[in-house]
């Protein structure tokens, strides 16, 4: 088999249960670092308003009026549209209705609304963060992949300035900085790309590896030269069991669109499916395309020793 040697059979896919585990107490974590500013500035707030004996004081310390605008549930967005009349009417009613008939618990109540409406940005948040931290630890295993190898890399941190910089001695958190890698393997100079609106495709997607070098990045410019793309990938880091199915049918939708789009215009391309969580129907499925040739490879996200070869794969292409 020419796909990844630690995937000999479907059930090689499938997410275990300690690997499910581990992946929801990650993600439990991760919100815990994502909302700690919003419990200590909560914090900082019940400091600064001790000893107010009403909630009618509340509006007579200047200081924590963006605290008491958030508290009340106006959104960032919102403040565009409202003058600071709109603003203070906002912060009357949160005292009228809500925390005088509170009366000596007004200070917490508004606590509790603040972290209450700031729970909803942490929840937006870790969507985003769930499918970074799947991006950071690919990532991390290409870093892995090309230091065993001895293999030097330079690194872009994406727009606006897209510069690039060479391999620094201690890349330690690196990955949460990387847009785009260079190297050079035995068959030329690679440029490995996440998240690009490829043209041919008309969608944007996860994983894009390109023979070019630096230069021909262009800033991300090189999405419009189909000719250069070698590899391209689906990523799902959601750990959901729930979930998975959808994520596989999204994710071989945009491997399948990928595939005729190259095509029509005349070009052969590898695609790829990295996945968190990976039930045995889409296991099934995966290795069917991976032993026909569909799928040039795949790996469990949460599989270290499938990702790795992945990894190797990826950069030896």
């Amino acid at each position: 088999m020419s796909f990844n040697k630690f995937i000999t059979c479907a059930e090689d896919l499938v997410t275990t249960h300690e690997a499910t585990r581990a992946g929801f107490l990650g993600i439990a974590l991760e919100k815990n670092r994502v909302s700690d500013p919003f419990v200590k500035t909560a914090r900082a707030f019940k400091t600064m308003v001790s000893g107010l004996e009403k909630p009618e004081d509340l509006l007579t310390v200047e200081r924590i009026r963006p605290f008491l605008i958030a508290a009340s549930g106006l959104s960032d967005k919102s403040l565009k549209y409202l003058d600071e009349d709109d603003r203070t009417a906002a912060i009357q009613e949160l005292i009228d209705k809500f925390l005088k008939p509170s009366e000596g618990n007004f200070i917490d109540e508004v606590i509790y609304r603040y972290l209450l409406i700031k729970g909803d940005s942490v929840g937006g948040t870790m969507r985003n963060r769930i499918g970074a931290l799947g991006e950071e630890k690919l990532i991390r295993g290409i870093l892995s992949s090309l230091s065993v190898q001895g293999i030097e890399y330079d690194w872009c941190g994406g727009p606006p300035n897209y510069e690039w910089h060479h391999q620094p001695g201690n890349d330690a958190g690196l990955e949460r900085s990387i847009k785009a890698l260079h190297w050079r393997n035995h068959r030329g100079e690679r440029i490995l790309a996440f998240n690009m609106t490829i043209p041919v495709v008309g969608k944007n997607i996860d994983i894009c590896l390109f023979e070019s070098d630096m230069e021909g990045y262009e800033n991300g410019k090189i999405k419009n030269h189909p000719e250069k793309g070698l590899m391209f990938g689906e990523l799902k880091a959601g750990i959901d069991p729930a979930g998975a199915d959808e994520h596989w049918k999204t994710g071989n939708t945009a491997l399948e669109r990928i595939r005729t789009s190259f095509s029509r215009e005349g070009y052969f391309v590898k695609t790829a499916f990295v996945g968190a969580a990976i039930e045995k129907s889409m296991a099934n499925e995966i290795y069917g395309q991976l032993q026909e040739g569909t799928l040039s490879n795949a790996s469990n996200l949460h599989d270290e020793d499938q990702l790795n070869e992945f990894c190797s794969w990826t950069v030896s292409l």
